[in-house]
């Protein structure tokens, strides 16, 4: 091979070599420019909200004491003798709130979740649905600090449930002597105009 081959053989390599180079250049400030479109798109069009979150709380009244207390729950129910016990809810949430509890009697070993509400076919409803209703507003930021509070504008204050059983709700019930009380919030979905469960519940499992 003759000196002015090689010489040209290393041109035409080191054109290449620098043509690699450019290109490689050229995609990683592309990279660069589309990461930033991608960060500040991302700041701008989905920023994250705070999380709210809904409180239900089952409590008792103390006469003694004379306030409310979440403890001495009841363990029993007779068709005889009516139980009180007290529901309170807390609107954490970032915006006013349409409430309603739903109060169904189900077998002691019915599963309760977050994420489904308990299905009419499994459950007796222990008032109509309508019964507990109300719009909260949101707490601010120092009522969210706010602990042991029973009243404001974000709080359906403490409201009596007289619990009861009669030979209706007995009838749907497999399991002797054992039943399950639960509470689940739903709350009014304004696209849809209609109460949708929040996947807050509360229960109490009673002897009867």
């Amino acid at each position: 091979m003759t000196k002015e081959k090689k010489s040209l053989i290393k041109k035409v390599n080191s054109k290449l070599t620098q043509s690699q180079v450019n290109r490689i250049i050229s995609l990683s400030i592309i990279l660069v420019v589309v990461a930033s479109v991608i960060g500040i798109s991302s700041s701008v069009f989905f920023q994250k909200k705070p999380d709210g979150f809904s409180e239900l709380s089952l409590l008792m009244y103390n006469d003694l004491t004379e306030i409310f207390e979440a403890n001495n729950y009841p363990i029993q129910i007779y068709s005889y003798e009516n139980v009180s016990v007290y529901f309170m809810v807390k609107n954490f949430e970032n915006s006013v709130k349409y409430y309603q509890l739903q109060i169904k009697v189900v077998e002691l070993t019915q599963n309760v979740s977050s994420q489904q509400p308990i299905s009419a076919i499994s459950s007796f409803f222990l008032y109509a649905n309508d019964t507990f209703e109300k719009i909260l507003s949101p707490a601010t930021n120092a009522e969210k600090k706010e602990t042991g509070l029973f009243a404001g504008d974000y709080i359906w204050e403490p409201t009596e449930l007289v619990l009861y059983l009669n030979s209706e709700v007995v009838s749907k019930l497999t399991s002797p002597n054992f039943l399950k009380i639960v509470f689940e919030l739903w709350e009014f979905n304004t696209e849809k105009e209609n109460f949708q469960y929040t996947g807050v519940f509360a229960f109490l499992e009673l002897e009867y």
